[in-house]
């Protein structure tokens, strides 16, 4: 059975941050600590800190903080997360609680051709009728929809289309109507990424018949 493979996981977390003058910059630079280093970014008052070893970007404006994750495979540490947004809040001398965004893109092995795949798993026509019907047919997408309060989540399946030999997995689970501290939303995120590569493997494994 294939795993899903973590290729990015960024958390956006919706903050009142206020304008980022250069004092306020600085201060951001400390507390996240060494190895972040400042890029320039095409949007007035916004800071963006990359680091190349961890392969992690922190991207903050008047209205968000966003932490980024990426990699073969993107790897979460919850402590290292939460120790960083800690000191940014802090910083900024902002509430312990944020509305928040998390979105995943992984890739899973599709055994074979994910576009054959994906035709034979999405609909009930069979492949060659659907072939009929559009000429030229590459594969199908899927995209889930449910609510696991306080997230709204959604889940998308499709071929990868630079490479048709893995599946493109997308999910995004959003708290807009509730406010949670840090400390509990990293938590959350470390549980869906867990849930990501556990039981909605096995599900995601199910819904391609595998």
């Amino acid at each position: 059975m294939s795993t899903i493979e973590f290729r990015q996981i960024q958390l956006n977390l919706n903050a009142p941050v206020g304008p980022l003058n250069d004092v306020r910059r600085m201060r951001i630079m400390d507390a996240v600590g060494e190895g972040f280093n400042p890029q320039p970014v095409p949007i007035t008052n916004a800071l963006a800190l990359v680091n190349p070893m961890t392969r992690e970007a922190i991207f903050l404006n008047e209205n968000q903080i966003q932490y980024t994750c990426d990699g073969m495979p993107a790897q979460f540490s919850p402590a290292r997360v939460e120790d960083m947004l800690g000191a940014i809040r802090d910083t900024l001398l902002l509430d312990d609680r944020f509305p928040m965004i998390l979105q995943v893109i992984a890739h899973m092995d599709a055994n074979g051709s994910a576009f054959e795949r994906t035709v034979e798993a999405f609909t009930p026509i069979p492949p060659n009728t659907l072939r009929g019907y559009f000429p030229g047919l590459r594969g199908l997408g899927l995209r889930i929809t449910f609510e696991e309060l306080p997230y709204i989540c959604d889940l998308r399946i499709e071929p990868l289309f630079s490479d048709p030999a893995y599946f493109f997995i997308q999910f995004n689970a959003g708290s807009q109507q509730t406010a949670q501290s840090i400390d509990a939303i990293v938590d959350d995120v470390a549980d869906w990424l867990n849930r990501l590569q556990g039981d909605l493997n096995d599900v995601i494994q199910e819904i391609l018949g595998a």
